[in-house]
C-alpha cells in the first residue's frame, strides 16, 4: 500500500464533493495527494477526465491538422491546396514519411501512460473486503470500460498491441509481448459484456453514502449505471461490427445481445475545465488546435457536395439541414468545398478566390473566404462537450448491422439511416446554440447565417426520408456502405477525425478524391500508424515479432482479404486535363 500511495502522490487527482473545489483541484493534478479513503474514486475520475480520451487534446489537433496528417489523408479537413505548396509533391510517399505525417499523435504510448490508474485500482481492490470493497469495486469496473475502449482504439490504429500483460508496472513488469489483435478484440468484447451484465448488481450493493460519492465523482454520467451499461453495449455494437468481416459468427452473438440495451440519448458531458487565462479558444483543448490551424480546416468536396446537393447556395428542404451549422458560408454567401485536385483549383486561386487564414475575425472571413471552413462558431469558439457516444453514431452502426444481416434489428437499415440524420441534426444545432461567439461580430444577415434557425422537425424528417429512399433503392451492399459512411463523415467530421480515419481504412468508404499535383495523380493507401521509436529502443525483443507490420501500408486485421485489394479512392476520378471534373453528387 505504501508503494501505491507514493505513486499516487506523484500524479493522482481526487475530486471532493464541492464543485468549486473540484474545479480548483483539477488544475493541479501533479501536486495533489488525495486522502487514503478516497483513492478509488479519484483514480477513476482522473482516468475519465484526462486529455486525449474523451476530452480532445490541443497538441494532437495542432500537429495532425497540418495538411499532412490523418484528417487530410482521409479528407475530413484540408488546406485550400494549389501547386504553391511545393511539399505536396511527396503526398504519395508512404516510405520515407515525406508525405503522410503522424507527428504529435502517439496514442500507442499515451494509452499506457494515461491508463496506469487502472493497474493501481486493481492493486487497491486486492487489499479491500466487505463494505469497503462493495463501495469501491464499481470504480474499477468503470475504469475498465475506459481501458477497454482505449485498447480497441489502439488496435484500430496500430494492429498488434501489448494487452494481456500490460499495466503491471506496480509489479515491476514494464515491457510485455504484443498480442494477436483479433484475440484481443474478442477478449475485450467479452470483458465489456461481463461488466455490462454485472454493473447493476455491483451498484445495488453500494451504501447510500457511496452512491452519493459516485454521483459527484462521475463527471460524465453522474453515477447513472444504466447509462454506463448502455455505453458498454454501444462499444460492443461498434467494435463487433468492425470485427464482423473477420469473425461473423462471434460478432453476431455480441451484436444481438448488445442491441437489447443501447443509449437513449447522446452520451456527452461538459468539460470540467477551460483555461480562462488563455486568450485563445479552449486553452489546452482541441479548440485551440483548430483555432491555430484554421487554414487547414476547409471542408473537402467529399463532405461538402453530399450536404450541398443542388446549388452552391443553401436551400432549405433540398440541402442537408446540418450544412449551416457545420460549415461557414463563403464571401459569396454560399457553400463551396475544396478539392484534392490541386491543379484544378489553381486558376480560381490566382484569379482572386483566396481566403482569410485565421479563426479570429468573422468580418475578414466574410469578406475574403472563397471556400467554406468548418464553422468556427459551432466548433472553435465554443465549449464543445466531451463525447463518449452519440445517437447518430449508434444509428449508423445499427444501419450497417442491419444491412449486413448481423442481427435481427427492430428497424430496417434505411430507418436507422433516417434516425441518424435526425439525431445528428439535433446534435449539431444544439451545439451551435451553445456558442455565444458570432452574434454582433458582423452585420446582419451574416450573423443569422452563423447562428441559423433550426428547420422544423418536418423539414428535417423530409430530408432524412430522401436519403433513406436513396439508401433503400440501392441493392448492392457497397452502395449502401457508401451512404452510411458519408453520413458518418458528415456527423463526426472534425470532432472525431481519427475515428473516420479508421472507418475509411476498414470499409473503403466513402470513396475520396485522388490528389492531383503538378500533373501527377496520387492515391496513397495509408493503412495504419507506425509504432513509436521507443518500442524499438525499450521493448526490442517483443517488437521484433511485429516489426514486419511496422509501416504505413500493412492493413489492420479487420480489413478483409477482398478489401485489401480495394482502393478507397474514386474509380471514376477524372484528372485536371479532362473535359469534366467529378461532381460527387
Amino acid at each position: 500500500m505504501k508503494k501505491v500511495l507514493f505513486i499516487l502522490g506523484m500524479f493522482l487527482l481526487i475530486f471532493p464533493s464541492c464543485q468549486k473545489e473540484l474545479e480548483e483541484q483539477f488544475k493541479n493534478p501533479m501536486v495533489y495527494t488525495p486522502p487514503s479513503d478516497q483513492l478509488a474514486p479519484g483514480l477513476f475520475t482522473k482516468a475519465l477526465t484526462q486529455w486525449k480520451f474523451y476530452i480532445m487534446d490541443y497538441g494532437e489537433y495542432w500537429w495532425q491538422f497540418s495538411g499532412n496528417g490523418m484528417p487530410e489523408y482521409s479528407q475530413v479537413a484540408s488546406r485550400y491546396i494549389t501547386p504553391r505548396y511545393s511539399w505536396y509533391t511527396d503526398f504519395g510517399d508512404l516510405v520515407n514519411g515525406n508525405g503522410f505525417d503522424q507527428s504529435g499523435f502517439n496514442w500507442f504510448n499515451d494509452y499506457y501512460t494515461r491508463m496506469r490508474n487502472w493497474g493501481i485500482l486493481r492493486d487497491l481492490l486486492a487489499d479491500m473486503q466487505g463494505k469497503e470493497y462493495d463501495d469501491n469495486v464499481i470504480y474499477f469496473k468503470l475504469t475498465s470500460i475506459i481501458k477497454d475502449w482505449g485498447a480497441l482504439r489502439n488496435i484500430d490504429l496500430y494492429n498488434s498491441i501489448p494487452y494481456k500483460d500490460a499495466f503491471n508496472g506496480t509489479h515491476g513488469v514494464f515491457f510485455v509481448p504484443y498480442d494477436d489483435p483479433k484475440e484481443t478484440y474478442e477478449s475485450i468484447l467479452d470483458d465489456l459484456k461481463s461488466i455490462a451484465d454485472e454493473l447493476p448488481s455491483i451498484y445495488s450493493k453500494m451504501s447510500p453514502e457511496a452512491k452519493s460519492i459516485l454521483t459527484v465523482q462521475d463527471l460524465a454520467l453522474k453515477g447513472d449505471v444504466t447509462k454506463w451499461v448502455q455505453y458498454a453495449n454501444a462499444l460492443r455494437l461498434k467494435y463487433a461490427v468492425k470485427l464482423s468481416g473477420i469473425d461473423e459468427a462471434y460478432a453476431k452473438t455480441q451484436i444481438s445481445d448488445a442491441i437489447q440495451n443501447l443509449p437513449q440519448e447522446d452520451l456527452v458531458w461538459d468539460v470540467p475545465f477551460i483555461d480562462p487565462a488563455s486568450s485563445l479558444p479552449g486553452g489546452g483543448t482541441f479548440h485551440r488546435g483548430l483555432y491555430e490551424r484554421a487554414y487547414c480546416t476547409f471542408i473537402p468536396n467529399i463532405i461538402m457536395n453530399r450536404m450541398n446537393i443542388h446549388d452552391s447556395i443553401y436551400e432549405v428542404g433540398i440541402d442537408d439541414p446540418r450544412l449551416p451549422v457545420i460549415a461557414l458560408p463563403t464571401k459569396y454567401n454560399d457553400y463551396r468545398g475544396v478539392s484534392l485536385n490541386a491543379d484544378a483549383q489553381e486558376a480560381g486561386y490566382n484569379a482572386g478566390d483566396k481566403y482569410y487564414p485565421y479563426a479570429d475575425d468573422l468580418n475578414n472571413s466574410k469578406e475574403n473566404n472563397s471556400k467554406s471552413m468548418y464553422s468556427m462558431v459551432t466548433i472553435t469558439h465554443n465549449n464543445t462537450p466531451a463525447d463518449m457516444m452519440t445517437l447518430g453514431e449508434v444509428d449508423l452502426f445499427l444501419a450497417e448491422a442491419a444491412a449486413k444481416n448481423l442481427a435481427t434489428t427492430p428497424k430496417t437499415a434505411g430507418d436507422y439511416v433516417k434516425d441518424a440524420i435526425i439525431n445528428s441534426t439535433n446534435f449539431w444545432y444544439s451545439l451551435n446554440a451553445t456558442s455565444e461567439w458570432g452574434w454582433n461580430e458582423v452585420a446582419s444577415p451574416w450573423d443569422t447565417l452563423t447562428h441559423p434557425t433550426k428547420p422544423d422537425a418536418s423539414l428535417i424528417a423530409e430530408y432524412a426520408d430522401k436519403v433513406k429512399a436513396a439508401f433503400d433503392a440501392t441493392t448492392n451492399i457497397e452502395d449502401k456502405m457508401e451512404i452510411i459512411m458519408i453520413q458518418k463523415y458528415i456527423h463526426l467530421n472534425v470532432l472525431r477525425p481519427y475515428e473516420l480515419f479508421d472507418e475509411l481504412r476498414r470499409t473503403r468508404h466513402p470513396k475520396i478524391e485522388k490528389m492531383t499535383f503538378q500533373g501527377v495523380v496520387m492515391a496513397p493507401m495509408v493503412e495504419r500508424l507506425k509504432y513509436p521509436t521507443s518500442e524499438v529502443a525499450n521493448n526490442y525483443d517483443n517488437y521484433q515479432k511485429v516489426a514486419d507490420q511496422d509501416n504505413w501500408t500493412t492493413p489492420i486485421f479487420w480489413v478483409t482479404d477482398s478489401k485489401k485489394n480495394e482502393t478507397y479512392y474514386r474509380d471514376d476520378y477524372v484528372p485536371f486535363n479532362a473535359t469534366e471534373l467529378p461532381t460527387f453528387k
